[in-house]
């Protein structure tokens, strides 16, 4: 966000592809759950959260009522990554420790609001659903992409690191692998925000 734009791609594509190289060499609680480079991971979604507040509060001001609510229902969607990243919560209720795996949770069923947290996940998730097709968000978007101003490699490259992160966790095995790679995931999402953003600004 403090240089220029075409070389955050590129920035990117490097840290997902020497995360393979790179990941062997942390240490092994940073691929524990609630670790350092998940609460790594929270500090980007929270400060991509912030930003998106600023950018819907700009827009408002500038009298833009379509961009300011298109960027205020993203709000919904970085609190439940980072809810996600919380485990809904499960972080702040260990039950256990296990010297080769790490720290363990008690299951979402089993916190003491674990009943509702599947039931407002649905509810924001259909909230969100409605506001976009109501007001025809998700044309902004589109017209973005067909004018050519959409971070489309951006956002290849985060589609990409999601991809990785989990072939890292579920065929690898290697959960500092998928830890890091997350970490340049949520960063693709910020830098592809920031370039939605700014093209929303320029038009």
């Amino acid at each position: 966000m403090f240089f220029e734009l075409r070389y955050c791609k590129w920035l990117l594509l490097g840290g997902v592809l020497s995360s393979y190289f790179i990941s062997p060499y942390l240490p092994v609680a940073w691929g524990w759950e609630n670790s350092f480079l998940e609460w790594l991971q929270i500090a980007i979604l929270a400060v991509g959260l912030i930003l998106n507040g600023r950018w819907w509060q700009e827009a408002k001001l500038a009298g833009d009522l379509s961009n300011a609510r298109f960027l205020a229902w993203g709000a919904p969607l970085w609190l439940l990554m980072i809810a996600r990243e919380l485990s809904w919560g499960r972080v702040f209720y260990p039950n256990g420790f296990h010297p080769v795996n790490g720290p363990s949770f008690v299951a979402v069923a089993h916190l003491p609001y674990g009943a509702f947290v599947n039931p407002l996940i649905a509810v924001i998730i259909i909230g969100w659903l409605y506001v976009v097709i109501k007001y025809g968000l998700y044309k902004i978007p589109y017209k973005l992409l067909r004018e050519g101003h959409f971070p489309v490699a951006e956002l290849v490259i985060t589609v990409f690191a999601v991809t990785a992160a989990e072939l890292g966790e579920k065929e690898l095995h290697l959960q500092n692998l998928e830890e890091f790679i997350e970490c340049f995931a949520y960063l693709g999402l910020l830098s592809t925000a920031y370039s939605v953003k700014t093209a929303l600004r320029k038009e």
